[in-house]
């Protein structure tokens, strides 16, 4: 399999937006609006370049409730899924909050974002370097600014994603869809099925082999710990853990609605499970 070059430039324009993939400004304009309006918490954690790394988190988090986290952006040339979260949260309603405790960390890397390339401005890959060391975050050589920055917070993203994690990333590479799932199971269960069903109704789904050197089966990449963010937080405890791969060749906005889908698809398969 061709590889990704970290500096290879990825611009689509939106309709649904109006805007370039990489017009950070808008994005973040029109991410203002939706945190305004929803009347969500910011929390800045750090810095990424001259931007704010933010967490936002539904208001009145109550112990009761499932508690939840979506991530995005954590490769600048992956669009769709900060694009895709700004969507979901445009449909959002504030009902939710009653059923569920919202974390979202929409733009992990921003400066890879607003140059449409999968690094970070310091040539660093923000999605590695996350070790669990005797229970508690610890960064490597691999280890970008912005998972410095993570790592740093660790208790709270792990009270964040205690009843499940999905982080939104993009194989710029391929046509097909896919996902990487964690389940306290042997194999795949309808939780991770459904997932992949719900990006299975966007894109055809990849086929049976390897991507990445990872086994796929069914679509799905299933219980595979690296040290990506994901895998991070299922073994600091989230009960599941999904990374969605939406497939670049294919049109934005299908890629933007595809990544809100499975943001309420992964809502709704956690509400289920409680």
């Amino acid at each position: 399999m061709s590889s990704r070059d970290p500096f290879q430039s990825y611009t689509w324009k939106s309709d649904i937006f109006s805007c370039d993939s990489n017009d950070i400004s808008t994005f973040y304009a029109r991410l203002n609006e939706q945190v305004t309006r929803l009347g969500l918490l910011e929390r800045k954690l750090g810095d990424a370049g001259r931007y704010p790394l933010n967490l936002y988190q539904s208001p009145a988090q109550k112990s009761g409730q499932p508690s939840l986290l979506i991530s995005a952006g954590f490769h600048g040339e992956e669009a769709a899924g900060p694009w895709g979260l700004l969507h979901f949260l445009n449909e959002l309603e504030p009902e939710l909050f009653q059923q569920i405790n919202l974390s979202l960390l929409p733009l992990v890397n921003p400066t890879g974002f607003k140059r449409g390339h999968r690094f970070n401005q310091l040539g660093e890959n923000p999605n590695r370097g996350f070790v669990l060391d005797n229970g508690r975050g610890k960064s490597n050589d691999d280890t970008s600014a912005e998972g410095k920055v993570l790592l740093e917070h660790s208790q709270l993203l792990q009270a964040a994603s205690k009843d499940g994690i999905l982080t939104c990333h993009e194989d710029v590479l391929l046509t097909d869809t896919y996902i990487y799932s964690f389940e306290a199971n042997q194999n795949p269960g309808p939780f991770s099925k459904h997932l992949r069903d719900t990006l299975g109704q966007f894109f055809p789904i990849a086929q049976d082999g390897e991507i990445d050197d990872c086994p796929v089966r069914d679509g799905i990449i299933f219980n595979h710990f690296d040290l990506s963010f994901e895998a991070f937080l299922v073994r600091l405890g989230a009960s599941v853990g999904v990374c969605s791969e939406t497939p670049g060749k294919q049109n934005l906005d299908q890629r933007i609605l595809a990544n809100s889908a499975i943001m309420q698809a992964f809502i709704d398969q956690v509400n289920a499970r409680q």
